[in-house]
């Protein structure tokens, strides 16, 4: 699938019954090489990442540092922003439901140094002095401005980096030691993957280390290996009951892939009918939850997935929580979504006589 496609590496995990079924990375960490790709490389997941974010926001409720409802104003009393903006609350921020636009780059001044943070809050002082798309809780949206002020509120009511929070409540207790953020062969250029973009003149892939600023981070900017990103799947996997030593209890797995409301998407047909030859699947059979599309199945089984775009990367994972069985998948290159959804199938179709893989 991968030469057939052209990707440069191509990189996947199959999990069975909350196990590592099968991983494995094949293709180069540069296009022109044979500089071989290993399972620990790491790769730019994009908004794959959003279900970390989504799931650091729902251990930060349970454990008391903010609520649901909390409204952007209640965190920034002194920030001046358009009226609409001042009852935007977390969960809306998370679950596409706050009308925000589906993204906003914050002007920054080229001649200042700015902390992620710092970053964060200019992006909120400048994106709140926009018109909201619709009233929030109207209609669904899907906004990576909503996952960037979602993560500055951790930040504020946390005292610590967003970062740093990732690591302390998500990466060290899954014992995940591959993940960063950003390009990540910029510090190591020949021991891990470059990202790769279409260059129309040359009309071939081309070597990139460009990639989204990293403010976004919360939005999706993770780079991780496959089976690192396996781990923390596994650990999304609906158990039935509370497990004390479970790293998620069950009721914020619950939350995390139960939609609120059963409320429209706000696009045109043509915009879905896009997407569908964009990703394989039509959005608008989705809802969205907090970090996840659901799909509801004709048996009634709910499908979590969720695709993922940086500027060089690309990456898709397809969850059966109940089931605990989920295919991952991630590639170097920005090409089309189709080509790993179609690799997604495959591996179904494969496995799919033994397996009830999603």
């Amino acid at each position: 699938m991968r030469v057939k496609t052209g990707q440069p590496a191509l990189a996947g995990a199959m999990i069975v019954d909350g196990k590592l079924k099968a991983a494995a990375a094949v293709g180069t960490r540069k296009k022109g090489t044979e500089n071989w790709v290993s399972l620990n490389d790491r790769f730019i997941i994009g908004s794959c990442g959003k279900a970390f974010t989504a799931a650091l926001g729902a251990i930060m409720v349970e454990e008391g540092f903010v609520d649901w409802e909390t409204t952007i104003k209640e965190i920034f009393p002194l920030v001046s922003m358009r009226p609409e903006y001042e009852n935007l609350n977390f969960e809306q921020l998370l679950s596409h439901r706050a009308g925000l636009v589906k993204s906003f780059t914050a002007d920054l001044d080229k001649n200042k140094t700015y902390t992620w943070t710092q970053g964060r809050m200019e992006y909120l002082k400048q994106l709140s002095q926009q018109k909201l798309l619709h009233p929030p809780g109207t209609a669904l949206f899907y906004s990576n401005a909503g996952y960037i002020l979602a993560g500055l509120i951790m930040e504020r009511v946390s005292g610590k980096a967003f970062m740093t929070l990732m690591s302390d409540k998500i990466f060290k207790p899954l014992n995940i030691r591959t993940a960063g953020y950003g390009p990540p062969a910029k510090s190591a250029p020949l021991s891990q993957p470059w990202g790769h973009v279409w260059d129309r003149s040359g009309r071939s892939l081309k070597a990139t280390l460009k990639e989204n600023q990293l403010y976004t981070t919360p939005a999706g900017n993770v780079c991780i290996s496959v089976t690192d990103w396996a781990r923390f799947i596994i650990a999304n996997m609906w158990s039935g009951g509370h497990d004390a030593k479970s790293f998620l209890s069950s009721g914020i797995k619950r939350k995390l892939y139960t939609p609120t409301d059963n409320l429209p998407w706000r696009y045109d047909q043509e915009y879905f009918e896009f997407w569908k030859k964009e990703i394989g699947w039509p959005l608008n059979t989705s809802n969205y939850a907090l970090g996840w599309f659901v799909t509801r199945s004709q048996d009634g089984r709910s499908g979590l997935h969720h695709a993922g775009t940086s500027t060089a990367f690309q990456a898709e994972v397809y969850l059966s929580p109940i089931n605990k069985n989920a295919i991952l998948l991630v590639t170097n290159s920005r090409l089309r979504h189709i080509h790993l959804y179609k690799t997604a199938k495959k591996i179904k179709y494969i496995y799919g006589l033994d397996i009830d893989l999603p």
